[in-house]
């Protein structure tokens, strides 16, 4: 994991030299892979020319994240902004339209986002994304709201490679393992969303990557009911994983378990 990490931070840099970038900005939920994110980017760029945008809604995003995201920005020593969301999206409580949970989700996405850009555009500053391969893989977002970002660093990694990485950089075990939420409604948690937990979601999916068919998942013992769950939400994203820019590690993670495991074949 630290060759992955060394990675991140030299892609990033690379990619913003070429695009003349000389700052950053993050936006910090208070969650894992926006810390890891943060992380990476102040790493690549020097923390007086990193930015983290707190963005909470009151009454969605809890006091713990939004106190989490405030003490990380102190302790990597970068820029950082407060700004709830509340304010932007009053307006959208009168439109004469219908409304539905899960447009209102969606808006608070494209907020945190159009908030994100303003800041980019204002001072010059990349738009580090946050979004990890599970999450691109899934759809759990869009281009314009929680998938925005000149460049995701964690694109090419799974929750639980994040999850790994964080715990290699040192982030705090609450961080590491705490509930897993994109504060898009209340006490929401991704794994309530998708009904199964991180390490078994992405079990599949790394299934899926290397073309394992779905029988064959589903006679080792997974669930049928996730596998072709999973198998929908893939095929349904694949145009939009691929539109999104990411860091690419796969050859590099494929390198580093080639090594271990002639390690462990030369100590047996």
């Amino acid at each position: 994991m630290h060759v992955i990490y060394s990675t991140l931070v030299q892609e990033l840099h690379s990619f913003a030299k070429v695009h003349q970038f000389e700052k950053a900005v993050v936006g910090l939920s208070g969650g894992l892979d926006s810390a890891v994110a943060l992380c990476i980017a102040v790493r690549a760029f020097g923390a007086r020319n990193v930015a983290a945008l707190i963005l909470p809604e009151m009454g969605i995003t809890s006091h713990e994240d939004i106190e989490r995201a405030k003490i990380l920005a102190e302790h990597f020593g970068c820029e950082s902004q407060y700004q709830p969301i509340n304010n932007f999206l009053v307006d959208f409580h009168f439109v004469p339209w219908e409304q539905s949970e899960e447009a209102g989700k969606n808006l608070r996405a494209r907020m945190r986002s159009t908030a994100l850009h303003h800041y980019a555009e204002v001072n010059g500053a990349i738009i580090v994304g946050t979004a990890n391969k599970s999450d691109l893989q899934l759809g759990l977002g869009q281009r314009d709201g929680a998938f925005t970002g000149h460049l995701h660093v964690l694109g090419d990694l799974y929750k639980t490679d994040v999850i790994d990485l964080a715990r290699t950089i040192g982030l705090p075990p609450e961080l590491v393992d705490g509930v897993y939420s994109r504060n898009l409604k209340y006490r929401q948690t991704d794994e309530e969303d998708l009904g199964a937990v991180w390490s078994k979601i992405d079990e599949i999916l790394r299934q899926l990557e290397d073309k394992v068919d779905h029988d064959a998942m589903i006679e080792k013992g997974m669930d049928a009911l996730l596998v072709h769950k999973l198998i929908r939400l893939v095929h349904e994203n694949e145009a939009l994983t691929k539109s999104i820019p990411t860091v690419h590690v796969g050859r590099i993670s494929e390198s580093i378990k080639k090594a271990q495991k002639a390690e462990a074949e030369s100590l047996s």
